[in-house]
């Protein structure tokens, strides 16, 4: 959503709120590109077994519950949404070969998030940047660290970076931004840069990397957390000390909202406790969004037509 609509967004909340090389395999038949004139919705997955890779698509999959949200309640075609892999399960002769619609890396245990997010930022660059079209991307979990380090290295100009990437919004849902609070020893590169105190944190939090800072002028950022979140905390999610566009927090909701449940849960449409800020400043609703309603309003409205 433009810059320009955050006060619109805040009075319509208010009244009734409710994670290179080019890609390695071309979207599904149900992944066409949508109209010129129309961003793309993609949504990139979070962490998981590299060499497994992620069932995007199918009954149960990552995504399967936000493709049908999104399009049923949404109005969304689905060939305007286009799911988005980067671990080696996903590539050719892997377990999950076919089961996102995009495989823009091959990321094995080894593999950087940086890596990662250079691939997806060329894949944006070379399929609708260079093409003249814009994306929407709602991220789940370590999707949004991905999708943030491809915005900040674009901006920055850093080593195999494309020169631009025409992104509107970014919606991130249970993302590390601070780091995870989970405590568990894992054996992929992904997840210790993850850990609290990394050096990748302390990069992503440099001086004028922060959300709201120079780096994201052009792109509406939206962040999304969840006090019952045992892997990523609320703070964490929400980035606190930053300043994105808009911060929703789901409090005071019991154990409902955990971290799958961010990209899962769509209903009742109308029944959470949710903390939201923005330009105006902070609000609160007992009559809240379903996480997938304010999944896709994040990651979807330009500022016409809000409730």
């Amino acid at each position: 959503m433009a810059r320009s609509m955050r006060t619109v967004l805040a009075a319509a909340a208010a009244a009734t709120l409710l994670a290179g090389p080019a890609a390695h395999a071309a979207p599904t038949p149900n992944a066409a590109p949508a109209p010129q004139d129309e961003p793309q919705l993609l949504l990139v997955h979070g962490h998981s077994a590299p060499d497994e890779g992620t069932d995007c698509n199918g009954t149960g999959g990552t995504w399967a519950d936000a493709l049908n949200y999104f399009e049923s309640a949404g109005g969304l075609d689905r060939d305007r949404m286009t799911t988005v892999a980067y671990y080696e399960g996903n590539a050719a002769g892997g377990p999950n070969e076919g089961n996102c619609d995009v495989t823009v890396s091959e990321a094995t245990a080894d593999t950087s998030i940086e890596d990662i997010a250079k691939d997806l930022a060329n894949h944006v660059h070379d399929t609708y940047t260079a093409e003249g079209r814009a994306v929407n991307i709602a991220a789940h979990s370590m999707g949004g660290l991905v999708t943030r380090v491809a915005l900040l290295g674009t901006a920055e100009g850093w080593d195999g970076f494309p020169p631009s990437m025409d992104v509107e919004n970014v919606t991130t849902a249970g993302t590390p931004h601070q780091g995870v609070a989970e405590e568990r020893d894992d054996y992929t590169e992904q997840w210790d840069q993850m850990e609290p105190g990394s050096d990748f944190l302390e990069m992503l939090h440099g001086e004028g990397r922060a959300l709201g800072d120079a780096w994201t002028e052009g792109t509406d950022w939206t962040v999304i957390g969840s006090d019952a979140d045992e892997i990523v905390d609320h703070d964490s999610a929400l980035d606190d000390g930053s300043a994105p566009d808009q911060a929703f927090g789901y409090v005071d909701n019991g154990s409902a909202i955990g971290h799958s449940g961010l990209r899962t849960i769509s209903g009742p449409p109308h029944d959470y406790n949710l903390t939201y800020r923005n330009s105006s400043g902070e609000h609160h609703t007992a009559d809240g969004w379903a996480p997938l309603k304010t999944l896709f309003k994040a990651a979807t409205e330009t500022g016409d037509g809000l409730p």
